[in-house]
């Protein structure tokens, strides 16, 4: 008795002679022992990860073990409607096959989360440590991936404004899970995050005082981003690249890259600046925004529908889709050549923008639904900068290298993003590091 007792007041001793340390990830709002009584080893476990729209939530289940992160169940469930007039529907994939595929008689986030909580029961063997949430806007208030407690809850409820179609959705997702996942982490991943680096001089307004701190650039698709530079990186067999990143798909973006950080990128306040895109407008000229109202008789919401959800291809062809916009392009619409014009053009201002911020670039990186699949969009936008060629490309690749020469000094990689896998690696960070 006397040893453990002389061993118990050295280790407090030792305790008290230790620094206190905080993560690097900055996890400021939730303690060890809060976080490693819910999550016990980082091995043999499992990870949830979600993006939860206004009728749908999209997930994936990574197994964890000696192979690393393993895709083995997915799905989403569509439709979930207030209204209760029509029931939503879910389609679970597990290993690429369909193993469900039915009607549910759910009208909100949380009844779905909890019917996917005993799907994920019943068909996932490894005990699930962490869910991974994709959060679109995080503001000033999270630079980094965070453990979500009810304090980080109540700030994200606090600035869902930034982000109004989004945000409460995703909100609504974290809200479900510490309902019907109670002892799994819970980590928030924003997409706003790796634009954290841009300088003052690029993210600030003109607008005057503290108006132009307010109504600044934040910058959108950073998971994504992120992901393929650090795959571009690997693929060059470098630590640190200078690249132009384009994300092309419903969405559109491109982010200027400094030794793999972002200094600046092409959405803003809101994911509506920038390039023209499925449905949404890019940037316009600001007047327009006031003529709509005073001269066409407009509402504010009813602008915000025009340049969000019936503008860009939509607004042009009457179809939000680039693949059908590409179709209809090769046979001979005159709309849709329009449109692709348009977006290629705006595209190369801001490639040649870019090059000219970063002077030397290693390569320039297109991903996204559109960005990994055309061809015409690749030569559209690079023709007169990098030349490229399609001999080689292949869809099923990680980065496939279309540089029409390969020994060029700037190379141009069409790079497969995984937005899950990525936010899946966030959400390890946290169970390695307090497990």
């Amino acid at each position: 008795r006397i040893q453990i007792l002389f061993e118990i007041m050295i280790v407090k001793k030792l305790q008290t002679m230790l620094p206190v340390t905080v993560s690097a990830r900055k996890m400021p709002l939730c303690t060890r022992s809060s976080i490693s009584s819910r999550c016990l080893t980082s091995s043999n476990s499992s990870i949830l990860v979600l993006n939860c729209g206004s009728t749908s939530i999209k997930f994936k289940v990574f197994a964890n073990n000696e192979k690393g992160l393993t895709n083995i169940l997915d799905g989403n469930v569509s439709g979930i409607s207030k209204e209760k007039q029509t029931p939503a529907f879910l389609k679970v994939k597990q290993q690429k096959e369909t193993i469900i595929s039915e009607s549910l008689n759910v009208y909100s986030h949380s009844s779905a989360l909890s019917v996917l909580s005993d799907i994920i029961a019943t068909n996932v063997k490894n005990k699930l440590a962490a869910v991974g949430h994709r959060i679109v806007h995080g503001g000033t208030s999270f630079i980094n991936s965070t453990v979500i407690d009810n304090q980080v809850l109540a700030t994200l409820k606090s600035i869902e404004n930034l982000a109004p179609l989004h945000n409460p959705h995703n909100v609504a997702g974290v809200v479900g899970c510490l309902n019907s996942l109670p002892d799994a982490l819970q980590v928030g991943v924003f997409d706003t995050a790796f634009h954290s680096t841009i300088p003052e001089y690029a993210y600030r307004s003109t607008l005057p005082g503290q108006l132009g701190h307010k109504y600044r650039k934040y910058g959108f698709h950073g998971t994504s981003h992120k992901f393929v530079v650090e795959r571009a990186a690997n693929y060059l067999r470098k630590d640190k690249i200078n690249a132009v990143s384009f994300h092309l798909g419903g969405g559109c973006s491109v982010t200027c890259i400094q030794n793999n950080k972002s200094i600046d990128t092409t959405m803003g306040y809101t994911p509506l600046a920038g390039l023209l895109m499925g449905t949404r407008s890019g940037t316009i000229d600001p007047s327009i925004v006031l003529n709509l109202a005073q001269d066409e008789g407009y509402s504010v919401a009813e602008i915000s529908d025009i340049l969000n959800n019936k503008s860009g291809f939509s607004g042009l062809c009457g179809t939000p889709d680039g693949n059908t916009v590409e179709q209809m392009f090769f046979e001979g619409d005159p709309r849709a050549k329009l449109a692709m014009e348009m977006f290629c053009y705006q595209a190369k201002l801001f490639l040649g923008s870019y090059v000219a911020v970063l002077g030397e670039v290693d390569c320039v990186i297109f991903t996204g639904g559109i960005g990994e699949n055309s061809p015409v969009t690749h030569e559209m936008i690079c023709s007169s900068l990098y030349p490229v060629s399609h001999d080689h490309f292949s869809r099923s690749h990680a980065v496939s290298d279309i540089s029409r020469d390969t020994t060029d000094r700037t190379r141009v990689l069409v790079v497969k993003t995984d937005e899950e896998l990525a936010i899946a690696r966030e959400c390890l960070t946290f169970i390695e590091t307090e497990g």
